[in-house]
């Protein structure tokens, strides 16, 4: 039978993982390349692009950098170059997701492998092997192989001492990871029969990381300074890294520029840096496909969301008062409407995902991840997933209430749909 095997080598020993590459195929294009070194990917402690000629391999000297081993909840995670989970290869790409294909689905066992993520349509270079049943991330995490062999090596990992167990703690302690790092040596892919041997990562729909052409020009003032342009397209993020070149210690991401497919236009400002500190950049280019369907912004858009309360209508046009309007399911209910705080509003956009934060007068904050899935002419569509729970009008006079409820259903996400404002 044709099959794709990943042999991982670590400190604690050895384990082979099946990987489902016809379920999850992008997934498993995305590991498999990265831990053979043939897709390009960013080293978040430095801002470099790795090569693929001669190839690099992503997981080679990275860590289990978080590992939990509670009676209901266990699992190990890796995957992370600055071995905290703050970061991945420099590029997202979307869930695979099923429930109608169980193998991208189920964790109703242990030794299961899939990805890590922040929220939906998030996926990088992280992935967590669980140690036991875990139903409960069934639907948020896309599942894309299980351990076939070395089990003992995980349940290992899963009882090494970790760092918060220690008296009294380090400061900036990771109270998760083990105390000694468990280190993933080396990860090899392996190809069984000719199915397998045909499946080509390259094939598949993954970002592209490159560096930015970069043309300069004399500023016309202060005297003997330059401007910088970055080319950069629709349908990429700008990546960029700092450091004090006196310094050169430690490189700073600075935050991420994401330009969506819409029409944009930007103008340029010039910066001044003081002349006592001297800054060095790096900057990569992730160009994405035609899948990555996040707005740039939120204005011009009124996002739409239904569950049993009845439906939830947010509008933020480009000019005018942002407002919001529930209509509960329950006809005998009273409709409620009201005003949007502009002030409080957060929109962090990237490929195929935005953080979107806002709050209703006379209510609490609302804080949603938006997982953007597809486009049906005009309207977006996708998965929420918000960090509050029981959204549901229960006393407007004080605010109580009014939050969007994690769904009964397998993920515990509702959908929701964005659509310009005419």
């Amino acid at each position: 039978m044709a099959q794709l095997y990943a042999d991982f080598t670590t400190s604690l020993g050895n384990f082979t993982c099946e990987l489902h590459y016809k379920e999850t195929p992008r997934t498993v294009g995305n590991f498999i390349s990265l831990a053979e070194g043939t897709r390009a990917w960013v080293d978040s402690r430095n801002g470099q692009l790795s090569t693929v000629k001669p190839p690099q391999p992503f997981y080679s000297g990275t860590v289990f950098h978080r590992v939990v081993n509670a009676n209901d909840f266990k699992i190990i995670q890796g995957g992370s170059k600055r071995s905290d989970g703050s970061d991945g290869p420099g590029y997202e790409f979307p869930d695979e997701i099923n429930a109608a294909v169980p193998l991208s689905y189920r964790l109703d066992q242990p030794y299961y492998l899939a990805m890590a993520n922040s929220g939906p349509n998030t996926n990088g270079s992280q992935f967590f092997i669980t140690g036991n049943a875990i139903p409960g991330l069934e639907g948020k995490h896309t599942v894309f192989g299980r351990v076939i062999s070395g089990q003992s090596t995980i349940d290992a990992i899963l009882n090494t001492p970790l760092r918060g167990a220690i008296v009294p703690p380090p400061p900036n302690v990771q109270p998760e990871r083990p105390t000694d790092d468990v280190v993933i040596q080396s990860v090899i892919v392996r190809r069984v029969g000719s199915a397998a041997a045909k499946f080509k990562a390259s094939s598949q729909k993954l970002p592209t990381l490159s560096n930015p052409k970069v043309k300069v020009q004399p500023a016309p003032s202060p005297a003997n300074t330059n401007r910088y342009f970055f080319s950069q397209g629709q349908r990429s993020e700008m990546l960029s890294f700092a450091t004090i070149v006196a310094d050169k210690s430690s490189w700073i991401p600075l935050s991420p520029r994401w330009l969506g497919p819409s029409p944009f236009s930007y103008r340029y400002n010039d910066v001044t840096y003081g002349t006592d500190t001297i800054y060095d950049f790096r900057t990569i280019i992730a160009k994405y496909n035609t899948d990555a369907i996040t707005p740039n912004a939120h204005d011009g858009y009124a996002l739409t969301m239904v569950n049993a309360e009845g439906s939830f209508i947010f509008s933020f046009p480009k000019s005018g008062t942002f407002g919001y309007f529930f209509k509960p399911a329950d006809t005998t209910k009273p409709e409620v409407t009201g005003v949007i705080v502009a002030s409080s509003i957060y929109y962090s956009a990237s490929p195929h995902h935005a953080i979107f934060q806002f709050q209703m007068q006379n209510f609490k904050i609302m804080n949603l991840h938006l997982g953007f899935d597809k486009k049906v002419k005009n309207n977006l569509h996708g998965r929420v997933v918000s960090k509050v729970q029981n959204f549901i009008v229960t006393n407007p006079s004080t605010g109580d209430g009014f939050f969007f409820p994690q769904s009964s259903a397998p993920g515990g996400e509702q959908g929701f749909s964005m659509s310009p404002i005419k």
